[in-house]
């Protein structure tokens, strides 16, 4: 049962730290099924904190392992936990747990773990981007460490920029999903479109949209915890490429329709994409200076969905579409799930005061030949993991 699950907390030195009992109280952990392991930054930035937001959780420290060597008790905290969670890792631990350095209580644990781990980044955005840093985090994703964040924002330094700490309530979502996963599509194969697509002018400049891909890679995140062989063919993304997921890089819709057609047929496809749905019928070579009296002639871009679901041969078993619509959900909505012969179609509201493009939450309108559901308003990786559990119906 999920509530027996353990959970082995590993505290390293960041500001970010004040949010770790946020975290806790949304994870419903109590002293029974958490250990927390704090490194000697973390224990000086703790020790400046009321003693009262880790009560009910036991601490190990370095001094404790240099006590009682006998216990081995690094493999002892990585035997127990059913999942590893380094929250707020910064990029010390990162680069420690890449390079296989183990000097301290919470580096050994973690070369010692054979359990999931997940990483919550919390730095400066110049340290983020740092190509050392960035290979680091390549390294741990291929050999299957899940990152959650960081995310864009006001950082503790006074700058802005990628590598504030994920939101609490994101990160409870996203292990709670982890612990009650049952490997339910192992064996099945899966492709998912995310990201916008561009379509270039000249050299510098594009047509595009706001996409930022989260909810397609939530989704294939999912399904890839569920055991699916996922393919995510992905427009450019400011995202991490979840861990376990072959992702494929593309920029405009005709490399998109191409990349899937590559990789059918699939047990499903499930396009979350913002495609553009046209592109510039003639490409400047030469940069267009806006002196230049110019009008521009659009062609048609691939129907990625229509395609998918009128293809007669590589046709998958299940086909899911999006739609973002500003008026009338319903009434395109139901069109959309018509003409492009789809299974089930997902579609949300966009506004210029509640626009989805780039936000971490999202609300459905679902949508079969029979059956019409309205999601609340829900993080996106819960969403992805609502319609995880209808694909599992439908498999049945």
């Amino acid at each position: 049962m999920e509530s027996l699950m353990r959970l082995l907390l590993i505290v390293s030195g960041s500001v970010a730290l004040k949010k770790s009992f946020d975290l806790l109280n949304k994870l419903k952990i109590n002293k029974r099924n958490i250990d927390c392991i704090v490194t000697r930054s973390g224990l000086s930035l703790i020790k400046s904190m009321k003693i009262e937001d880790f009560k009910n959780i036991k601490i190990y420290t370095d001094d404790m392992q240099l006590k009682d060597n006998n216990r081995m008790l690094h493999i002892e905290l990585s035997r127990k936990a059913d999942v590893v969670l380094v929250y707020p890792a910064s990029a010390n631990i990162i680069g420690k747990l890449s390079n296989g350095i183990a000097d301290d209580l919470a580096s050994t644990t973690l070369l010692a773990s054979n359990k999931q781990i997940f990483i919550c980044p919390a730095m400066n955005v110049e340290m983020w981007q740092h190509f050392s840093n960035q290979k680091n985090i390549a390294k741990l994703k291929k050999n299957g460490v899940n990152f959650i964040g960081p995310i864009y924002g006001n950082l503790m330094c006074g700058e802005t920029g990628l590598g504030r700490i994920a939101d609490s309530d994101l990160i409870a979502d996203e292990i709670n999903i982890f612990f009650s996963r049952k490997r339910l599509l192992s064996g099945m194969t899966g492709i998912v479109t995310a990201g916008p697509t561009i379509e270039p002018i000249d050299p510098v400049r594009y047509l595009s949209n706001y996409s930022s891909g989260r909810q397609g890679y939530s989704i294939a995140k999912v399904l890839a915890y569920m055991g699916a062989n996922v393919k995510l063919i992905s427009g450019p993304s400011n995202l991490m490429p979840p861990t376990n997921v072959d992702t494929i890089n593309v920029l405009t819709a005709k490399e998109m329709n191409e990349a899937v057609f590559d990789h059918l047929p699939s047990d499903l496809a499930i396009c979350a994409a913002a495609v553009s749905d046209f592109r510039f019928k003639n490409f400047s070579l030469e940069k267009i200076k806006k002196n230049n009296d110019k009008s521009f002639s659009l062609d048609t871009n691939p129907d990625i969905l229509y395609n998918i679901g009128n293809s007669a041969q590589k046709r998958p078993k299940l086909v899911i579409g999006f739609a973002a619509e500003t008026n009338r959900i319903k009434y395109f909505a139901k069109n959309k799930l018509s003409e492009k012969k789809c299974d089930w179609l997902l579609a949300n509201k966009i506004s210029k005061t509640d626009s989805v493009f780039g936000s971490e939450y999202n609300s459905i309108h679902f949508f079969t030949k029979k059956l019409y559901e309205k999601w609340p308003k829900m993080s996106k990786i819960l969403i992805a993991k609502k319609l995880n559990n209808k694909i599992l119906d439908f498999f049945e």
